[in-house]
C-alpha cells in the first residue's frame, strides 16, 4: 500500500467516524448552550456589558433621531446674550420673572414652566411681584428639586419645593430631578408622580383640552431624543421682554414655554456644569445638553406617545436562546464559509431588528448580548473544529508514522500535494550511524533478545534525533539515515545534528552497561555527519516512494562513519560541519583524507571534552600540514605515551613514520586516501 493511499484511507475514516459520531452531535449543542449561558451571565452580572449595552441604545438613538420636535414647545433661554443685555448678576430679580411670565401669559401660552428653583425669599416687593403674576397667568410650573444638606448630624438629601407664596398664588410644583445612569448619561424618563414633565402635562389638559394626550408612560420609560441640542431654538430671555405684544401671540399663542438657564458648556464629565447633561448625543455633537432641553424632551416624548420601552430581560434572554440556536444549526458539523455566512446572517437579522424596533416600534432591543453569542459561538466552533483536526492528524500522524518520519507525515497532512515525485535542493547535515559489534552480539544471542536490544538502541537513538529536530529518513540493518535542516527548516541544523551525536553516545553507555550487567557483548555506535548541499524529496516510483537525500555529501557522511573503525572514534564529521558549530563545542583535529569517489580532501573532526588535548592535536596536524614531520611527531608522541588508546595520536605516527622512510608517499596537502572506506 502506498502511503498516499494509507493517508487517505485514514483520512476518510476519520471524517467518517466524526459526521457520524453521536458525541460530536452532543459537542456541537453544548458548545452552542454554554456560549448562550457564558455570555447570559455577563450580561446579567457583569457592569461593564451593560454599560456596552448602553452604548447601543445611545448609536441607535443618534441614528434613528427624526432631527426636530413634535409638540408645540417653545423655550426661552437664560443664556450668555440675555446676560450681556440685561447686565445682571444672577440670580436675577424676581420682579423681572414676573415681568416675564406677565409676557408670556400675554402671548396667550398654555403653560408656563419655569425651570428655576426658587425655593427661598427674596426681596418681599419682587416675591409679590411674582406671586401676582403667577396667580394671574393661572398656568405656571415650577420646579422642585432635591438638595444635599449636611449638619454635625447627619447627611441628607432634602426636598426643596416652590416658595410658598408662589404655590399659594397657584402654582404647580414639579420634581425636576433628573434620573441618572451608572455613566452619568440621562436616557431614563423620571418615574416620580409629581415628576415636572407629568406637571406640565396636567396643566396642559386643563388649559388646552383639546390637545390630544396619548397614555402616560410607566416606569421604566426610556427618553426618546429628537436630535442634538440644536434642534431647539431657544428664545432669549431679554428678547422676550422687548417683543410686542402681537410679536408675543405669535410665538407663545397655544404653546408650552419652558424658561430655564441654556449656557454653555464643556463636555467633561465629572466637572461642575448646574443645570447641564449628558445624553446619548454626547460623542455626535460634542455638547452637553441644558436641563430645559432635556425637559422639553421628555414632554415631547409624553404628548406625542414616542417614548421607549425595553423589551424586558426576559424575552432579551429568549432572543439570547435564539442567537445560539441559530449559531448551532448554522455551525455544527463546521465548514468555515457556512458558519462564517451564519454569523454574518445573526449579526444582520438582530442588528435589523433591533434598529427596525428602536425606529418604529419604540421598542429597546438589547442587540449586543444576542451578537455576542453568535461570535462567541463562531470562536468556540472554530476552536472545537481545529482541535478535532489537531486530534484527527495526530491520530493520522501516528499510524502513518509507522512508514515514513513524522516529519514527512506532518507536511503529507498539511499539504498532501507533496505526496508526489521529486525534490528540492537545500543544506543540510546528514547523519549515519552503525553498530560495532553486532554482529557478535547476534552469533551470541537468541533473536528475540537482540531483537530487544535493537529495539531499545533505536528508541533511545530516534528520541534523541526528534529532541534535536532531526528527520529519521530510514533504518539500515544495525545502522540508520537521519538529516537535519529538511522537512522543516533549521538555521542550526549543523549544531543540532552534532548535539544529537553527543548525546546519543551517553545514550549507548547506558546501554552498553545494561549488556554487560546481562553477560552480553557490548556493542558501540559509529557516528559519520557531514553538512552539504543535496537533493531533498521523494525518491522512487510513481506506486512507491520514500522521502530521502540524494548527493555526494550524502555518501561522504556515509564513509565517514566508516572510517571510524581506522581511528577508534565514536563520531567522525566533516570540516563543512564543524565551521557551522561556530566554536560552540569542542572538536579535535582527526585528518585530512580522501575517501573513495572523492578527489578533494576532507577534513575530518571528533568532539573531545579535553580541551587541551584537543588544543594539542591541533596544533601538531598544522606542523605535519606544513611539512614539519619532526615538530608534529614528538607532539602526537606525547599524546600517545599518554594514552595508548589514541588510535589518531597512532594513525598520525605511523604515517610520519612511513613519510620519513618513503618521501614519495608524502601528499602536498598532508591528505591521505582510504580507499577502502
Amino acid at each position: 500500500m502506498s502511503p498516499s493511499t494509507i493517508a487517505s484511507s485514514l483520512a476518510r475514516r476519520l471524517r467518517l467516524d466524526r459526521a457520524g459520531s453521536h458525541a460530536a452531535r452532543h459537542l456541537d449543542a453544548l458548545i452552542a448552550l454554554g456560549c448562550f449561558a457564558i455570555v447570559a451571565a455577563i450580561a446579567t452580572w457583569v457592569p461593564a456589558w451593560t454599560a456596552l449595552e448602553r452604548r447601543v441604545f445611545d448609536y441607535l438613538t443618534v441614528t434613528t433621531a427624526r432631527g426636530e420636535i413634535t409638540q408645540p414647545l417653545v423655550l426661552v433661554a437664560i443664556n450668555e446674550d440675555s446676560m450681556n443685555a440685561l447686565q445682571l448678576r444672577w440670580p436675577w430679580p424676581r420682579k423681572l420673572h414676573a415681568e416675564l411670565v406677565d409676557r408670556i401669559a400675554l402671548g396667550g401660552a398654555a403653560v408656563i414652566a419655569l425651570d428655576i428653583l426658587m425655593a427661598e425669599p427674596s426681596g418681599a416687593e419682587d416675591d409679590a411681584a411674582l406671586a401676582k403674576a403667577i396667580q394671574k397667568a393661572g398656568n405656571v410650573v415650577m420646579a422642585a428639586d432635591f438638595v444635599y444638606s449636611e449638619t454635625t448630624g447627619m447627611r441628607l438629601w432634602r426636598r426643596t419645593d416652590p416658595l410658598p407664596a408662589f404655590t399659594d398664588a397657584g402654582a404647580f410644583s414639579g420634581l425636576a430631578t433628573i434620573t441618572y445612569d451608572p455613566d452619568q448619561f440621562v436616557r431614563r424618563v423620571p418615574e416620580e408622580p409629581d415628576a415636572f414633565w407629568r406637571q406640565i402635562v396636567k396643566v396642559l389638559q386643563v388649559r388646552a383640552p383639546s390637545h390630544p394626550v396619548p397614555p402616560l408612560p410607566d416606569k421604566g420609560a426610556l427618553i426618546r431624543y429628537m436630535g442634538a441640542d440644536n434642534i431647539f431654538d431657544p428664545i432669549p430671555y431679554h428678547l422676550v421682554l422687548e417683543a410686542t405684544p402681537e410679536e408675543l401671540k405669535q410665538v407663545f399663542g397655544g404653546r408650552i414655554v419652558l424658561v430655564g438657564r441654556d449656557l454653555r458648556a464643556t463636555p467633561e464629565l465629572g466637572m461642575s456644569h448646574p443645570d447641564h447633561f449628558a445624553t446619548p448625543f454626547l460623542s455626535a455633537a460634542g455638547t452637553l445638553t441644558s436641563g430645559i432641553k432635556l425637559h422639553a424632551t421628555i414632554v415631547d416624548n409624553a404628548l406625542s406617545g414616542q417614548w421607549l420601552r425595553s423589551l424586558g430581560s426576559g424575552a432579551n434572554l429568549a432572543l439570547d436562546a435564539l442567537a445560539a440556536l441559530l449559531a448551532f444549526l448554522g455551525m455544527r458539523r463546521w465548514r468555515p464559509l457556512r458558519g462564517f455566512l451564519t454569523l454574518v446572517a445573526i449579526v444582520a437579522v438582530f442588528s435589523g431588528l433591533a434598529w427596525f424596533a428602536f425606529a418604529h416600534e419604540r421598542l429597546w432591543i438589547v442587540a449586543a448580548t444576542p451578537i455576542a453569542t453568535a461570535a462567541l459561538a463562531y470562536v468556540s466552533y472554530i476552536l472545537a473544529a481545529y482541535l478535532t483536526e489537531s486530534r484527527r492528524k495526530r491520530e493520522l500522524q501516528r499510524a502513518f508514522s509507522l512508514y515514513v518520519s513524522a516529519e514527512v507525515v506532518g507536511q503529507v497532512v498539511d499539504d498532501p500535494a507533496r505526496l508526489k515525485l521529486g525534490g528540492q535542493r537545500r543544506e543540510i547535515t546528514v547523519m549515519f550511524t552503525d553498530l560495532a559489534g553486532f554482529t557478535t552480539l547476534t552469533e551470541k544471542t537468541a533473536p528475540d533478545v537482540v531483537q530487544q536490544v535493537l529495539t531499545r538502541h533505536f528508541t533511545m537513538l530516534t528520541g534523541v534525533i526528534f529532541e534535536r529536530k532531526g528527520t529519521v529518513v530510514q533504518f539500515m540493518g544495525d545502522g540508520l539515515m537521519a538529516f537535519w535542516n529538511a522537512p522543516l527548516d533549521d538555521p542550526d541544523h549543523a549544531f543540532h545534528a552534532m548535539s544529537a551525536a553527543i548525546e546519543a553516545q551517553k545514550g549507548m553507555e547506558a546501554l552498553r552497561a545494561e549488556l554487560r550487567e546481562a553477560g552480553l557483548p557490548e556493542v558501540k555506535m559509529r557516528v559519520g555527519l557531514n553538512t552539504c548541499e543535496a537533493v531533498v524529496g521523494n525518491f522512487g516510483s510513481e506506486s512507491r516512494f520514500a522521502y530521502s537525500a540524494m548527493g555526494d555529501g550524502v555518501n561522504l557522511a556515509s564513509r565517514l562513519e566508516g572510517c571510524n573503525k581506522l581511528y577508534g572514534t565514536p563520531i567522525l564529521a566533516s570540516g563543512e560541519t564543524v565551521a557551522k558549530l561556530g566554536g560552540r563545542l569542542a572538536m579535535r583535529r582527526v585528518d585530512r583524507i580522501k575517501v573513495a569517489g572523492k578527489a578533494l580532501a576532507v577534513d575530518v573532526y571528533t568532539p573531545m571534552s579535553d580541551s587541551l588535548r584537543a588544543e594539542r592535536t591541533a596544533r601538531a596536524f598544522d606542523l605535519y600540514a606544513k611539512g614539519d614531520l619532526e615538530g608534529a611527531a614528538a607532539i602526537y608522541a606525547q599524546l600517545r605515551a599518554e594514552d595508548e588508546e589514541d588510535r589518531v595520536a597512532v594513525r598520525l605516527l605511523e604515517r610520519i613514520e612511513n613519510w620519513k622512510r618513503d618521501p614519495s608517499l608524502a601528499t602536498e596537502d598532508g591528505s591521505v586516501a582510504l580507499d577502502k572506506m
